[in-house]
C-alpha cells in the first residue's frame, strides 16, 4: 500500500460521493454483442496472460491490477455462458421434439438429429469451458487478494527502530549527509535542470495557468456561492431542500473549482516543461492531494457554515461552529504536508532511517490534529450538555461512541508508533482522517436525499399534485413514495461510503480478518470454527441487529406515520419486521461460522423434542402473539377487559401483551390468555362509549320536565355525540315511583365514566334548581 493508492482513493470518493462518477457502459453493450464463443476465447487468453503476469515477481498495485483484470475475465465469461445455455435448452427441446431414436428413422430425421446433436456436443462443451475460465478466474481472483493481504499485512506490521531508541537517530544522523546529497541532486537536475530553450514564453504560460488558477479559487468561486445563495433566498420557496441544497452548492463549487484550478496549474507546468520525468509524478499527487484540500476545506465550510446558524444542517451552536472552523484546513494541509513529504522522500530516493523519520512525523501529525479535534468536540458538547440538562439521546449516544473509538484509534497508533509499527501507525492514523471524510460527506448526502425526496415528492409539491392527478395516487401514497425513494437512495449512499470505508486504503479491515482466517481450525462437534470466523461472526450479528433496528427505526417514526394504517397494524408490521431482522441476523452469522442451514435444522430436530416439553408454555405464548400480530382481534389502543380487569392495550409483542388500566399500573398478560379464553374488546367493532343515567322520582313529578331537563343537559354537554342522539325512557312505575333511565354516546370508552360523573353533577344542580325531587330506590 502507497500513499499515491491513498490519495488517488481520495480522488475517487470525492466523485463518487457527489455523483459524477460515469459508468462505462458502452464497453460492456459491445461485449453482450460480440459472439459468446469469440469472447470466450478471448478471456481464456487473457486469463492465461493473467496467470503468466502473475509468476512473475509483481508489486501490490500490480497485483491489484491483475486482480481487476481476472475480475472482468470471470465476470465476462459468466455472461457469455449466459448467453450460451438459452441456445443449448433450444437445441435439447429439438432434439426432444424428433423423438426417440428408431431403427428404421428417415434418413433427413437421422441427418438433422446428427447435425443437432453435433451442435450440442460443442454448446457443452464451450459452456463448460466458459465455467471453467469463470472458476480459473475467481481462483486467480481469491490468490491475488491472498498475496496483497499478505503484503499489506506484512508491511503494516513492519517492525522497525523507535523513536525512543537511539538507534533511529543515529542512522539518521549516519546518512543525513547522503540524504542531503541525493536532495541536492534531485533540485539540481530534476527541478532546475528542466530545458532553458524559450524560457520567457514557457515561464509566461506557468504565470498564466497561476493566474487563472487563482482567479478559479478567489473570485469565481466567491462569486458563484454567492450566486447559489441570492438564488436560494430570492427564489427558492423556504422549505428543508433550500437549506441542504444550499450547503451541497457550496460544497461542489468548493470542490471543483479547487480541482479546476490545480489542474490548470499543474498542466502549466507540463506543457511549459517544468516537469520531467521524476518531478511529474510528483507533482500529479500533490495536485490531486491539493484538490482533495479543497474538498475537505469545502465540506467543512458547508457543514458548519459560521455565521448562518438558521442554513445549519448539522446540529451545532454558533460557538462550537467558530471552534470547528479551521480543523478542515488544518486537515487540507497537513494531509498535503504529509503527502509532499512522503512521496518527495520517495523520488528523492532518501536512505530507509530517513523514510522512517518522514514517517513518523506524518503519524505523529495527524495523531495530534485528530485529538486536537477530539477534544474541542468533547469540550463543547459537555458544555452543550451541561447547558441544556437534557437526558442523552440515540444520536449523542452515536456520538459519544464515535469519540471513543476515535480516542482509541489515537491511542493505538501513538502506542503502536512508539513501538517501532510505524507502518500501523500511520495506517490506522489515515483511516481515522478517511473516515472522518467518508463520514461528513455521508452525513450531507444522507441529509440532501432525505430532503430534496420528501420535499419533491410531497403531497403539496407540483410533482406530488402531477402525480395525484396523472396517476390517481392519493395525497398519503404520494406522501409514502417520498418517504421509500428517500429511504433507497440513503442506502445506496450508506452503502457505497461503507464500500469506500473498506477499500481505498489497501485492504484494511478485510486483511486483519485474514490474519485471523488463516489460524487452525477447531473442530466441535463435527462442526470446523475457525477463529477469524468467530470475530466476523460477532460483526455480521452487530451490523445485522443495528441495520434491523435502523429499518424499525425508519419504519415507526418516517414511512408508517405517512400511510392509513392504525397505531396497532403499524405495531404490528414493526413487531414483525424486527423479529424477523433478528432471525436473519441470527442465520447471517451463523452462515458466516461455516455452519449451514442444514445442520441448524439438524440442530432444531434434535432439540424439537425437549422445547415441546421444557418450552411449550413459551412456544404457546410466542405462537399466541404471532396470531395477534396477523388476525389483530386485539390491537394498540384498544379498550379491554379481562375478569374484573379493564384497560387500554399499550404494547403487542410475540410473548405478552401490556395493558394499563384504570389505576396507571400496567397488566402483563401472556398472550395465550387473549387467545384461548374470552375476552371484551369494547373498541373492537365500535369504537363508540354508552353512558346510562338512571334514577327514580315520585309519582307525581311532571315527567316531561324531568325528560326536557335531560335532554337539555345531553345535548348541552361536549362530549356527547349527536348521532346516535341521546334518548330518555321511563323504566317502570314502582312503590309510588318512577324509574327514568337516559342513554347517550361518546366517542370513546375511555371518557364514559368522567362524562357520566359530569352529567350527575349538573342534572342535580338542575333539578334543585327547577325543585325536581328524586327518592332512593
Amino acid at each position: 500500500m502507497t500513499l499515491r493508492t491513498f490519495v488517488r482513493s481520495l480522488w475517487l470518493v470525492l466523485f463518487l460521493l457527489l455523483g459524477v462518477a460515469a459508468i462505462p457502459a458502452g464497453a460492456q453493450e459491445e461485449a453482450a454483442e460480440a459472439d459468446p464463443v469469440v469472447v470466450l476465447d478471448q478471456q481464456a487468453a487473457e486469463l492465461a496472460a493473467i496467470q503468466k503476469a502473475a509468476e512473475a515477481e509483481t508489486t501490490s498495485a500490480e497485483k491489484a491490477e491483475l486482480r481487476d483484470r481476472g475480475m472482468v475475465a470471470g465476470s465476462t465469461a459468466n455472461m457469455a455462458v449466459a448467453q450460451l445455455v438459452p441456445r443449448l435448452a433450444e437445441i435439447d427441446a429439438r432434439i426432444a421434439e424428433l423423438g426417440p431414436v428408431l431403427e428404421d428413422e428417415a434418413p433427413d430425421v437421422k441427418a438433422q438429429r446428427e447435425r443437432l446433436d453435433a451442435e450440442r456436443t460443442d454448446l457443452d462443451s464451450t459452456i463448460k469451458r466458459g465455467r471453467l475460465v469463470a472458476a480459473d478466474a475467481k481462483e486467480m481472483i481469491d490468490r491475488m487478494i491472498r498475496e496483497i493481504n499478505e503484503a499489506f499485512n506484512r508491511d503494516t506490521f513492519k517492525k522497525v527502530a523507535s523513536p525512543l531508541s537511539p538507534a533511529l537517530w543515529s542512522d539518521v544522523a549516519a546518512s543525513l549527509a547522503d540524504d542531503l546529497a541525493r536532495l541536492r541532486d534531485f533540485v539540481v537536475v530534476s527541478v532546475l535542470g528542466a530545458s532553458k530553450a524559450h524560457f520567457g514564453s514557457r515561464l509566461a504560460l506557468v504565470a498564466a495557468g497561476l493566474g487563472l488558477a487563482l482567479l478559479l479559487l478567489m473570485p469565481v468561486r466567491r462569486g458563484l456561492r454567492q450566486v447559489g445563495r441570492r438564488i436560494a433566498v430570492e427564489q427558492v420557496p423556504g422549505t428543508r431542500a433550500r437549506r441542504s441544497a444550499l450547503a451541497l452548492w457550496f460544497v461542489l463549487v468548493g470542490t471543483f473549482t479547487s480541482a479546476l484550478a490545480f489542474l490548470i496549474l499543474f498542466q502549466a507546468l507540463n506543457w511549459g516543461g517544468f516537469l520531467t520525468r521524476w518531478t511529474r509524478p510528483l507533482a500529479e499527487t500533490l495536485s490531486i492531494t491539493a484538490s482533495i484540500g479543497g474538498f475537505m476545506v469545502s465540506l467543512g465550510a458547508g457543514l458548519l457554515l459560521v455565521g448562518q446558524p438558521s442554513w445549519r444542517l448539522a446540529p451545532l451552536t454558533e460557538e462550537t461552529a467558530k471552534r470547528l472552523r479551521p480543523y478542515p484546513g488544518l486537515g487540507a494541509i497537513l494531509t498535503f504536508v504529509g503527502v509532499f513529504l512522503i512521496e518527495s522522500g520517495k523520488a528523492v530516493g532518501v536512505s530507509e532511517a530517513a523514510a522512517i523519520f518522514l514517517n513518523y512525523v506524518v503519524a505523529f501529525s495527524y495523531s495530534a490534529l485528530l485529538a486536537a479535534l477530539l477534544i474541542t468536540l468533547m469540550r463543547h458538547r459537555r458544555a452543550a450538555a451541561q447547558e441544556a440538562g437534557a437526558e442523552p439521546s440515540a444520536q449523542t449516544t452515536f456520538v459519544t461512541l464515535a469519540t471513543l473509538l476515535g480516542w482509541c484509534a489515537v491511542a493505538v497508533a501513538l502506542v503502536a508508533a512508539l513501538q517501532g509499527y510505524v507502518n500501523f501507525a500511520l495506517f490506522l492514523s489515515r483511516q481515522a482522517i478517511w473516515t472522518a471524510i467518508v463520514a461528513a460527506a455521508t452525513y450531507l448526502l444522507l441529509i440532501v436525499a432525505d430532503d430534496l425526496c420528501t420535499t419533491f415528492l410531497s403531497p403539496e409539491s407540483r410533482l406530488g399534485r402531477s402525480l395525484q392527478a396523472g396517476l390517481g395516487l392519493r395525497r398519503t401514497q404520494v406522501g409514502q413514495l417520498g418517504v421509500i425513494a428517500s429511504a433507497l437512495l440513503r442506502l445506496a449512499i450508506l452503502v457505497v461510503a461503507a464500500i469506500l470505508l473498506s477499500g481505498p486504503l489497501g485492504p484494511g479491515a478485510s486483511s486483519l480478518f485474514y490474519q485471523f482466517g488463516n489460524s487452525a481450525e477447531i473442530q466441535i462437534g463435527g462442526f470446523s470454527i475457525v477463529p477469524g470466523s468467530i470475530l466476523k461472526a460477532a460483526v455480521v450479528l452487530f451490523v445485522g441487529i443495528a441495520l434491523m433496528r435502523a429499518v424499525r427505526h425508519w419504519l415507526n417514526e418516517r414511512y408508517l406515520p405517512a400511510t392509513d394504517l392504525d397505531p396497532g397494524a403499524r405495531n404490528s408490521v414493526s413487531t414483525i419486521v424486527s423479529y424477523a431482522g433478528i432471525l436473519l441476523a441470527g442465520f447471517w452469522a451463523l452462515s458466516t461460522l461455516g455452519i449451514g442451514v442444514e445442520r441448524i435444522a439438524l440442530v432444531v430436530s434434535a432439540l424439537s423434542v425437549g422445547i415441546g416439553f421444557g418450552l411449550q408454555a413459551i412456544t404457546q405464548n410466542f405462537v399466541s402473539g404471532l396470531i395477534l400480530l396477523a388476525e389483530r382481534p386485539v390491537k394498540i389502543g384498544d379498550t379491554v377487559r379481562l375478569g374484573t380487569d379493564e384497560g387500554e392495550v399499550r404494547r403487542i409483542s410475540v410473548r405478552s401483551t401490556e395493558i394499563q388500566i384504570a389505576d396507571r399500573s400496567t397488566l402483563i398478560v401472556p398472550n395465550s390468555e387473549l387467545i384461548t379464553k374470552s375476552i371484551r374488546n369494547m373498541t373492537m367493532a365500535n369504537p363508540l362509549g354508552r353512558i346510562q343515567i338512571g334514577f327514580s322520582a315520585p309519582l307525581d313529578v311532571d315527567v316531561a320536565a324531568v325528560r326536557r331537563a335531560l335532554l337539555d343537559i345531553l345535548a348541552a354537554h361536549e362530549t356527547i355525540l349527536e348521532d346516535p342522539a341521546p334518548s330518555v325512557f321511563i323504566d317502570g312505575i314502582e312503590d309510588g315511583k318512577v324509574a327514568f333511565k337516559a342513554f347517550a354516546f361518546v366517542a370513546s370508552p375511555r371518557t364514559v365514566y368522567s362524562t357520566r360523573s359530569a352529567i350527575y353533577f349538573t342534572l342535580l344542580e338542575r333539578f334543585k334548581a327547577e325543585e325536581i325531587k328524586l327518592v332512593v330506590a
